[in-house]
């Protein structure tokens, strides 16, 4: 069999497709990404908040222990290889919603699994006094944050990317010894297009529950420690200490990218019930999250087309949880491990495999 110009063609230049990309290419794989270059995505307007005690029910996140050390590790490489600086340890302070939560985590507070990812000290020492309303009570987390923008431009340069929007009806045929894709040939082509993976005919199977979420970007009036701030929202740091990102909310009906105005007031209007320190927008957007099954992804190959994988489905967890995923299916790609069950994508494909 001749060899094909491509090991791999990455359709999507996210934050699924360059985790993946990068996890290939490590592993001495020749990879093309295929991207629109949209300017406003899912990936880039996120805020790459990485929090181990998330959610109204105040839980561990989803094997944090393992995603977390691994996402850092992963990041930090590729601060190495770059020069460029865009993973950094953050505290996270959680302020509570209500008395129910409070006491929520008053039974929580002092189980080892918890207390291992929390900060010596009270919520208030980390904030400027008069800031917030700490009257509720609250914690502090050992976090992290991506600043994810700035590392899908860092990896950009690591990898050989090329403006395309694919038509997959017209532009992927398969053949037995190789797929082609836009011209190109390669053994595998991988659908990481987000969202957009909603249109894709041959996944037309998968069950997104996709949300939009807008994300306000505030100056405040004075610097503010470089701490995320959760409370029914989320307030996030920049490498600016006077700005600040602001969200998110959830629309299940309106899956656009048009910033809504209604939602940038409920999220002031949240934000100013608890914190005080005065501010002004300086810029407001909106993208659809690729929400398929809470955050966690699914990865895996078309069940008609063995040359066509999937990875797909982050959701707001992508900083942390995408290394790991990319991992897991690069070994996949190259080593021919099998597609762990539970994040098989073909799970959902019984009956109805599309093209």
């Amino acid at each position: 069999m001749a060899k094909t110009p491509w090991d791999v063609i990455i359709v999507g230049q996210g934050l699924a497709g360059t985790t993946l990309g990068l996890h290939l290419q490590a592993a001495g794989q020749k990879v093309l990404l295929l991207d629109p270059g949209r300017a406003v995505s899912a990936s880039r307007i996120a805020a790459g908040l990485m929090t181990p005690i998330t959610g109204q029910r105040l839980t561990v996140s989803w094997r944090v222990d393992e995603f977390l050390p691994y996402a850092r590790a992963f990041y930090s490489g590729v601060e190495q290889q770059t020069g460029r600086s865009f993973y950094h340890e953050r505290t996270a302070l959680r302020l509570f919603t209500s008395i129910a939560e409070r006491e929520v985590w008053q039974k929580r507070s002092g189980d080892p699994q918890f207390r291992a990812h929390l900060e010596e000290g009270p919520v208030e020492q980390f904030l400027p006094a008069g800031a917030a309303d700490t009257s509720g009570g609250g914690f502090a987390m050992k976090a992290a944050q991506l600043d994810v923008a700035a590392f899908l431009d860092a990896a950009a340069a690591l990898l050989t990317i090329e403006p395309v929007t694919l038509d997959w009806a017209n532009d992927v045929s398969f053949g037995k010894a190789a797929v082609s894709v836009a011209g190109h040939s390669a053994r595998y082509v991988i659908s990481c297009e987000g969202y957009s993976a909603a249109q894709n005919p041959y996944f037309a199977f998968v069950p997104f529950n996709a949300a939009k979420g807008d994300i306000l970007t505030l100056r405040f009036e004075a610097p503010l420690p470089a701490h995320s701030l959760h409370r029914g929202i989320w307030l996030a740091p920049s490498a600016d200490p006077q700005v600040f990102r602001l969200g998110a909310s959830y629309d299940w009906a309106n899956l656009d990218d048009v910033p809504n105005p209604e939602a940038q007031a409920v999220l002031e209007e949240k934000l100013k019930a608890f914190f005080h320190v005065p501010y002004r927008v300086v810029d407001h957007n909106a993208a659809v999250r690729p929400i398929i099954r809470e955050s966690k992804a699914l990865i895996g190959f078309h069940p008609k087309h063995r040359r066509l994988g999937f990875f797909n489905g982050l959701g707001s967890k992508g900083s942390l949880h995408g290394p790991w995923f990319a991992k897991q299916f690069s070994n996949c790609l190259v080593a021919g491990s099998a597609v762990p069950a539970e994040f098989d994508v073909q799970q959902y494909a019984v009956g109805k495999a599309g093209v």
